[in-house]
């Protein structure tokens, strides 16, 4: 039974010389705890160096997609021109099954397998053997940074990922924002029902409950900074004749809290929203002067990309984000949007 072992150096192929060890999982790490041990366990039959970077990187990736890489392919030839019989414990289930169609070798992945690696691991310089200690640290932090950027895929020309997130956001917040307020307003019209009627605007509605507290406190509270002179008088006026429930400093601290995370998600909100609008302008200023910023930072995240809304024909841009009452038509025979 031999082992493949994936190192940022190269691949390795071990000998197991005792196969019933993997199957004590739980004392497996005893047969490691020195270079002695793990040398009686395991004996490295071949030991398949990467040329550079690049190549760990092309071997890296392919083991992330499952796909056999050159050097592993030309490692496993080696081993099965000899040993055809023996079967293969891999660490990836994945890797095992490209490997099984390649060359129908048997392999095998599970937990014992795993704990076997993780051991591996902890006596690889002993057991690899000639490897400097510095040179594989160091290929390792190389290959780690190659792999990040391959799997981030990041683009600079591609800043409208920025604005796709940025909208996607937007309207969480404003979801957000209105289960808050509803939730507000039917917390504190317990207390004065009337309010909820007077004031229709959400954000000053908060800020009048975050500076009066209870209502009777509405009389003694200069409201002229938030409300409109007429509206202050119906608002003190109401205040008095409330057929509301009393409540508690405690429910009104709780409710103040409220209104405190509104206003603060309010206030990033706005802050987005000038983001949003000033990279639209940068980067889609023709787009956003025929359809503003929202309707055009949704087009685009529709599309995917400012350049696949580009290639779309204008009979498909016409149904972007209405693709359900576009079919509910086509399937009632009605009008279609």
């Amino acid at each position: 039974m031999f082992v493949l072992y994936e190192t940022p150096a190269g691949y390795a192929i071990f000998k197991l010389l005792d196969e019933k060890k993997v199957q004590e999982v739980d004392n497996l790490y005893l047969e490691f705890q020195s270079p002695e041990k793990a040398n009686k366990l395991l004996k490295l039959k071949h030991f398949e160096k990467f040329n550079d970077t690049t190549e760990a990187l092309a071997a890296a990736t392919a083991a992330v997609e499952g796909k056999v890489s050159k050097p592993l392919k030309k490692t496993l030839k080696k081993l099965l021109n000899d040993e055809v019989q023996e079967s293969l414990l891999v660490a990836d289930a994945k890797l095992g099954n490209a490997i099984k169609e390649k060359f129908s070798v048997q392999c095998v992945y599970n937990t014992g397998v795993q704990e076997l690696m993780r051991c591996i691991r902890q006596q690889a310089d002993s057991l690899l053997g000639g490897l400097p200690k510095k040179e594989m640290t160091a290929m390792a932090l190389g290959l780690a940074h190659s792999l990040s950027r391959y799997k981030l895929k990041f683009s600079p020309d591609k800043i409208d990922t920025m604005i796709v997130q940025a909208q996607c956001l937007l309207d969480d917040l404003d979801k957000e924002l209105n289960n808050y307020m509803m939730r507000a307003r039917e917390w504190y019209g317990w207390h004065f029902p009337e309010l909820g009627k007077i004031i229709t605007d959400n954000i000053a509605f908060v800020k009048t409950i975050k500076l009066v507290g209870t209502r009777e406190n509405m009389a003694n509270t200069d409201l002229s900074d938030i409300l409109p002179e007429e509206v202050e008088e119906k608002v003190k006026e109401a205040a008095e004749i409330s057929m509301g429930t009393e409540i508690s400093e405690e429910d009104i601290m709780n409710i103040q809290c409220l209104c405190d995370e509104i206003l603060s998600i309010n206030d990033y909100r706005s802050h987005l929203y000038d983001y949003l609008k000033t990279r639209m302008m940068a980067m889609a200023p023709n787009l956003t002067v025929l359809v503003g910023e929202t309707v055009g930072a949704r087009l685009i995240a529709h599309a995917g990309s400012l350049i696949n809304l580009a290639k779309h024909p204008s009979s498909t841009v016409q149904i972007l984000g209405a693709e359900k009452a576009l079919f509910r038509a086509l399937k009632t025979k009605k009008d279609t949007p």
